[in-house]
């Protein structure tokens, strides 16, 4: 991996999120809690934070999150936002939809709010991105097989150059995070590892 030009780059942390990497959170049922700490997920991704920090790449996080009542939605939607509505989940202000403790966004950090499995749709993620001058993603987050897959095709479309780091993004199970990483992902974007993206910046 060549060094990322922090003047044409951004890391692009995605539904980290109390709600799906905390045994205690509302959707721990879909396994990714258990993922998240077996892989240890949260210090790799602490780790690529500080790295990226450091070395003046912009950070941006995006959250998924609803206002009361979800009027964000069309209803009836598709299955996996009915099961958001249903669990009355990922509201603003509440402590799911807050990024873990580990991860905490810092000051000059960029906040995006999205109601979908892509970082792109119906978010200003891309005139944010393209007001800076960026052409370079990487990518972190949860779940493999939801956003970060979506927001890999979504901005490969767009023209984006995009890294998918493997081990800071966790499937709901080890079985569709492989899948995405080993079959899917690789005709959108690069794959490769925290270290990988680290050590370019050391």
């Amino acid at each position: 991996m060549d060094r990322p030009d922090p003047s044409t780059s951004a890391l692009l942390v995605l539904h980290y999120q109390n709600g799906l990497v905390r045994h205690e959170g509302v959707f721990a049922f879909s396994g990714t809690p258990a993922q998240v700490e077996r892989h240890g997920c949260l210090e790799k991704t602490a780790a690529v934070l500080e790295a990226a920090r450091e070395a003046a790449i912009p950070v941006i996080y995006v959250n998924i999150e609803f206002r009361p009542g979800f009027p964000e939605l069309k209803k009836p939607t598709y299955p996996l936002i009915e099961s958001i509505q249903e669990r009355n989940a990922f509201l603003r202000g509440s402590w799911d939809a807050a990024v873990p403790d580990e991860l905490k966004p810092e000051e000059g950090d960029i906040m995006v709010i999205n109601f979908d499995s892509s970082a792109f749709s119906h978010t200003d993620l891309d005139a944010i991105l393209r007001a800076k001058g960026v052409r370079q993603l990487f990518l972190a987050g949860i779940a493999t097989n939801w956003v970060v897959e979506s927001t890999t095709r979504y901005g490969a479309e767009l023209g984006y150059d995009i890294t998918v780091l493997e081990d800071c993004c966790q499937g709901f199970s080890d079985e569709l995070h492989d899948f995405a990483i080993t079959k899917t992902l690789p005709f959108y974007a690069t794959i490769a590892k925290s270290t990988d993206f680290i050590d370019t910046l050391g």
